[in-house]
């Protein structure tokens, strides 16, 4: 089975039908339906540094990812960017790292990307970020991890 992409507006899809208005994908209508929320959250974004890394307002994202249940970010505008812009000036003129160079945000931020997943209901979650905030989420391990997050293997575990 394929799934429409993210970006689908269409409210069915060959392999089944798709019920964006609930911000679940729906398969083949059964009883025993698979539903899979995606939500999204400021907490689980790249880090911020470069122009690249501020988002879209929230009125752009919800018309192009109708799917995506956006609740969770309160602000149109992106707010982290609108704080390193501050702190730092605008990107032509500061046009290096921002958020990477602030250990106590990212520490900060992360222990709130945790609570947010510690909170889910859900036994078995798929986080969907970027590599740059990966590896500060899992550099070093926090304590309240312990025996939640289990690495593929040992590579994988040496990369974190």
């Amino acid at each position: 089975d394929s799934y429409p992409s993210l970006g689908e507006n269409n409210n069915q899809h060959k392999s089944g039908s798709t019920n964006y208005g609930d911000n679940h994908f729906d398969r083949n209508n059964n009883t025993n339906e698979l539903k899979i929320p995606f939500i999204a959250h400021e907490e689980w974004r790249e880090t911020v540094n470069y122009l690249c890394d501020s988002r879209r307002p929230l009125t752009a994202l919800r018309s192009l990812y109708p799917c995506v249940d956006f609740s969770p970010c309160i602000h149109d505008h992106d707010p982290l960017w609108e704080k390193y812009q501050q702190i730092h000036g605008c990107h032509e003129t500061h046009t290096k790292l921002r958020e990477s160079n602030d250990p106590q945000g990212l520490l900060e931020r992360a222990h709130k990307a945790w609570k947010v997943v510690l909170e889910r209901p859900e036994r078995r979650l798929a986080l969907v970020g970027h590599s740059a905030f990966f590896m500060h989420m899992f550099t070093p391990l926090f304590e309240e991890l312990e025996g939640v997050v289990r690495y593929e293997d040992e590579e994988v575990e040496e990369l974190m």
